[in-house]
């Protein structure tokens, strides 16, 4: 267009004024303004209209959420009062003091107040159907004696629908949602015995029966708060005996335990798959499954990985990795029940084995210098049967250390055995075995040991703290003792000891100085016998126990210009040694010269203070100038 038509109004094109305008477009706000009235009034009469029966009819609404509960859980609801309805925040409706349960009282819940979230769709649609449901102060009571009778419930139809069936995909399809529970509490019969679970806070989360479920909950059991997290990928397979994958974790003060696996349900339930947990105290975490195992150690700071394999009647844990009392275990352990009785077998292996935790309990044997006269009150061990071997490159009890052990321990009816198999002990070879049983309130044992080439002073170091002996020693011992307290057990000590030293020394005397100086300074070598040691070629002695004495005969010892006899007996009940011993020159071969010198020496005393005495009488009377000191012979 140019300029000048532009600016010649007689060329411009005709424009309505500011006030036609107005009037042209009010006609059509009107309409526009009267078509959206209409819309919302038509949204107000079709909600009000799907309200209507819910809002004027508690009955109908309460009908309606009954045959809801009914169909999707198998229980059967009944309310103090009907449903109140409230659209804000969101569409909602509350019932108070509910209770719901099975016709036999299998399950029954009474709730203090019912809240249900609705549906808007359905609502829309005229149908009342709730999408969460929350439970106030819901007080529960599962009788597990009683058989429970009632319509089956979603899970349950899904449970029953065949795999891959159009009924199960049907069930699978059912639509739930979300259930949370407030300052809940459970009590679980079961046995004729009740068990509560209190304060419980819970929130089920499964949207539809074939879809995964979430179940996150805290309560009290026992005496510790607890929390559950329960994830199952595909419910519905998994109520019909399919595997699906499932996690669950337990958190507590003193339990820590997860899985990561495939759990399946029916004929034959199984779960296979990771589990891992930690425990500050076996014996607590164990407590909270009603399991009082006589556990002989403190078993603290534990930890445990491992594939498991876990069904009703038995368990296998594979790839096994255990810490304990700072002790580290890897190996494998399995558990089976026959004929209602637990049985575990277990094979595990350690660098290094501290083995005195496992000693925690033991009662102490020795109090003020006298065996201990508390009862042993020693556990009941019959709830269960073991079989464990542990090998360890390098294990330890106090001061006494083994390598390559291999220890083993058997629990049968309450009768306990414990086997140190082999080991390298202080050169040489070691062999241990000690069978335990408790009858009549008493405690009966066997003991058996052996030794093969093991360095004497370097054992009776660690194990004694004495270094009386040296020298290769073979032995072998065997104990039987039976009695309430240990001083009853030393009372009626029997058994048999077989000594055996060679290419040692005795400490504390000096045989040969001695006898080389009998004939000369006879005064002064029973100076001398106290003092030095002797050199040891072979040494050996039998001891027969009866009844917490035992006799010592026959004894004898050899070393170089010394042949040693010896006999006397070894009061175990007193703890105390009383030996007579007689010294006799020898060629270096500790071959006993003909008519040589002799010296009579007494080895007596408590066995922490064992004293060396040689027969001062034949002392003076070899010498010249002392035996005048004597009183003369009777005649």
């Amino acid at each position: 267009m140019s300029r000048a038509a532009e600016n010649d109004p007689a060329e411009a094109p005709s424009r309505p004024s500011s006030g036609a305008a107005r009037r042209r477009v009010r006609p059509s706000g009107r309409m526009l303004l009267l078509v959206v009235a209409l819309m919302l009034l038509g949204a107000v009469g079709g909600v009000a209209a799907a309200l209507a029966p819910w809002l004027f009819s508690p009955a109908a609404a309460l009908t309606a959420v009954t045959t809801q509960f009914n169909e999707a859980t198998g229980l059967y609801l009944v309310a103090q009062s009907g449903p109140r309805l409230s659209l804000t925040p969101r569409p909602h409706l509350v019932m108070s003091g509910v209770v719901f349960g099975d016709p036999n009282k299998t399950l029954l819940v009474e709730a203090d107040e019912l809240r249900g979230d609705l549906r808007l769709a359905a609502l829309l649609a005229g149908r009342l159907e709730m999408d969460s449901l929350t439970l106030q102060r819901p007080r529960t009571r599962l009788d597990l004696d009683r058989e429970r009778i009632g319509a089956p419930g979603a899970a349950a139809r899904a449970a029953a629908a065949q795999s891959g069936s159009v009924a199960a995909q049907k069930a699978d399809a059912y639509r739930l949602g979300v259930v949370t529970i407030v300052d809940g509490a459970l009590e679980v019969r079961r046995n004729g015995a009740d068990h509560v679970v209190e304060k419980i806070a819970a929130t089920l989360d499964w949207r539809k029966i074939g879809e995964h479920a979430l179940l996150t909950t805290a309560f009290d059991w026992r005496g510790q708060r607890l929390q559950l997290v329960l994830w199952v990928a595909r419910p519905g397979i998994f109520l019909r005996g399919d595997p699906t994958v499932a996690t669950a974790r337990i958190d507590g003060e003193n339990l820590r335990l997860e899985a990561q696996g495939v759990a399946q349900t029916g004929a034959n339930p199984r779960y296979a798959g990771r589990i891992a947990g930690s425990a500050a105290s076996v014996r607590d975490a164990l407590g909270l499954f009603g399991i009082e195992p006589a556990l002989p150690g403190p078993f603290g700071d534990a930890e445990i990985v491992a594939q498991a394999a876990i069904g009703p009647h038995d368990a296998a844990f594979r790839d096994l990795r255990i810490e304990v009392d700072g002790n580290v275990f890897e190996g494998e352990i399995s558990a089976r029940v026959e004929e209602g009785r637990p049985y575990v077998s277990a094979a595990l292996h350690s660098d290094f084995v501290a083995l005195k935790p496992m000693f925690f309990d033991a009662p102490p044997l020795v109090v003020d210098g006298q065996w201990s006269q508390k009862p042993l009150d020693p556990p009941d061990l019959s709830g269960a049967d073991l079989d464990l071997t542990i090998t360890a490159r390098h294990a330890r009890l106090g001061r006494l250390t083994l390598d390559d052990a291999t220890m083993a321990a058997k629990l049968r009816d309450g009768a306990l055995d414990l086997s140190l198999l082999e080991a390298r002990a202080y050169r040489g070879q070691l062999k241990a075995r000690g069978s335990f049983a408790a009858t009549g309130g008493a405690l009966s044992m066997h003991a058996s040991a052996q030794t093969t080439g093991v360095d004497a002073r370097a054992l009776l170091s660690d194990g004694f703290g004495k270094e009386a002996l040296g020298g290769a020693l073979d032995s072998t011992v065997s104990l039987d003792a039976r009695g309430e307290t240990v001083a009853d057990m030393l009372r009626g000590l029997n058994g048999r000891l077989t000594l055996n030293l060679s290419d040692g020394e005795i400490d504390g005397v000096d045989f040969d100085r001695a006898l080389r100086r009998f004939e000369k300074r006879p005064l002064a070598s029973a100076q001398d016998i106290r003092s030095g040691s002797s050199a040891l070629i072979r040494g050996s002695a039998n001891v027969i126990i009866e009844n917490g004495v035992g006799a010592l005969e026959d004894g004898a010892a050899q070393g170089p210009g010394f042949a040693l006899a010896f006999a006397g007996t070894a009061n175990f009940i007193e703890r105390s040694l009383a030996l007579k011993a007689a010294a006799r020159e020898a060629d270096p071969a500790g071959k006993a010269r003909e008519n040589g010198l002799q010296i009579a020496v007494d080895v007596a005393g408590p066995w922490d203070e064992l004293k060396i005495a040689p027969d001062p009488k034949a002392f003076i009377r070899r010498s010249g100038a002392a035996a005048p000191l004597l009183p003369e012979a009777p005649r």
